[in-house]
């Protein structure tokens, strides 16, 4: 084997593989002992068949392709090891010239090479952690849901009161800047829908607009969608709602005694009076809060490293990782009986071009991400043990109830699922040992430049 970089740019390099005859002629006649061993060709014992007849048979050209693969990934690991490439992914070959029997093969390989990454001083970093003091209030709100969704539901006649649950005919409708309807409408029917006005998640203007009213009356309101809102239909536009009232309902609360805490946490509960209760529920909400804020620290320390480090993302990345964004999206829109056209609105110039930039920010962002996270494992040395994933089968044994060998039969025989639980203990590693490096600055509230960096997609209610 001879080998010759012909040159590097950005994150390709292509190298020149020249194969001797000597070393094609062997690879070609393990090829046609193999063949001849494996087939059935009338006339023939196994093994026995000519060379003209299984060429007859498979043809010349790709009895020499096959003899190739077999020389080619030792070559390939070789000249990795011999020019110490950090590929990204499997090269490409082409073959400059037609397969000679008795000729050197040339060959060039292109590889994709990891692209240099400059973290930035991550021992000088300071990143911000909330710390929220559970207040009365939070307390109040949780005990308050809780006694609605165990509560009975009792129809009234009167006007719409805070905390009523209300049945309507909803219908929406997409605005221009005028004020007219929008040609392209994504809901052409009005929907049936349960409004739940003890739903703190319920866009003020709709809570605005139903209280007061009665059973049968018409109910207008409009109001922008935020760029981030979870319907994709509606996100970043004005809207307008038709409600028509036709029920309204009162929720009537149990008693907050000993039986209600057995029916909240179980016939077993230690919880016997409610000043024990209201302590329980705070402790469940500070569980929840630390939960949440650990889990946004950590999103904000990637992001944060990932867009202090210097480097230039390989464009054929990007284009990799915008094609596999897109069959995300397409689908999500499958699942929820819609076409992508209908959810990004790519029937107009403006819909395709914005879902164009969105596609390549979120595939920037993502390629980045991973490029820095990976760094980082480089820099701390940082590897995914057997131990570690042993340890995660024991912790899901004891979550889930089962044994521990069904979990792991579950993972071994669900490849894409193990990939999975691999790149999360991966990934989680890596956090932690960045986390140990950054100066924490704890808050009650995060300032708005690390609000910047926040990951959330508003889910406002109806």
């Amino acid at each position: 084997m001879k080998t010759e970089l012909l040159g590097q740019e950005k994150n390709i390099v292509k190298i020149k593989l020249d194969i001797e005859a000597a070393e094609f002629t062997k690879a070609l006649k393990q090829e046609l002992n193999e063949l001849s061993q494996q087939v059935n060709i009338p006339g023939f014992r196994k093994g026995k068949a000519p060379r003209n007849i299984l060429e007859m048979r498979f043809g010349k050209e790709a009895i020499y392709n096959e003899a190739l693969e077999k020389i080619i990934p030792g070559q390939i690991r070789q000249i990795i090891e011999d020019y110490d490439l950090d590929v990204m992914d499997t090269p490409t070959l082409d073959v400059k010239e037609q397969i000679k029997e008795g000729q050197p093969i040339t060959c060039e390989l292109i590889f994709e090479v990891r692209p240099e990454v400059e973290l930035p001083d991550i021992d000088a970093l300071e990143i911000e952690k909330e710390v929220s003091n559970v207040n009365d209030e939070a307390v109040d709100s949780l005990e308050k849901r809780i006694r609605v969704s165990m509560s009975e539901i009792k129809p009234v006649e009167r006007p719409i009161q805070d905390g009523d649950l209300v049945d309507l005919e909803l219908t929406i409708r997409v605005l221009n800047p005028d004020g007219s309807e929008a040609e392209e409408q994504p809901r052409k029917d009005p929907t049936k829908e349960k409004i739940n006005l003890s739903d703190t998640t319920i866009r003020k203007e709709v809570r605005d607009a139903l209280i007061g009213k009665s059973k049968g009356d018409e109910v207008h309101t409009d109001f922008n969608v935020e760029e981030k809102h979870f319907d994709r239909e509606l996100a970043g536009k004005h809207v307008s709602y038709k409600m028509i009232i036709e029920t309204i309902s009162e929720y009537v609360l149990p008693e907050v005694n000993e039986q209600f805490f057995k029916d909240v946490f179980g016939p077993d509960t230690d919880i016997k009076d409610y000043e024990t209760f209201r302590a329980r529920l705070k402790e469940d909400i500070e569980k929840e809060v630390a939960t949440t804020s650990q889990t946004d620290l950590e999103e904000r320390a990637v992001d944060m490293i990932a867009n202090a480090s210097k480097l230039e993302i390989p464009e054929n990345f990007v284009n990799r990782q915008i094609r596999a964004l897109r069959q995300e999206d397409e689908k999500w829109a499958k699942d929820n009986n819609i076409t992508l056209t209908q959810a990004y609105a790519l029937d107009t110039e403006e819909g395709r071009k914005g879902y164009d930039k969105l596609l390549r920010e979120r595939a920037e962002d993502g390629v980045r991400n991973v490029l820095v996270m990976d760094e980082l494992a480089k820099k701390f040395d940082i590897h995914l043990e057997q131990a570690d994933l042993e340890a995660e089968f024991d912790q899901l044994a004891t979550q889930t109830n089962v044994t521990r060998g069904i979990v792991a039969k579950y993972f071994y025989e669900h490849e894409d699922k193990l990939d999975s639980l691999r790149g999360r203990l991966r990934w989680n590693k890596i956090v932690k040992e960045v986390l140990s490096h950054m100066k924490i600055k704890e808050v009650e509230k995060l300032s708005d430049s690390e609000h910047d960096h926040e990951h959330h997609e508003d889910n406002q209610g109806e």
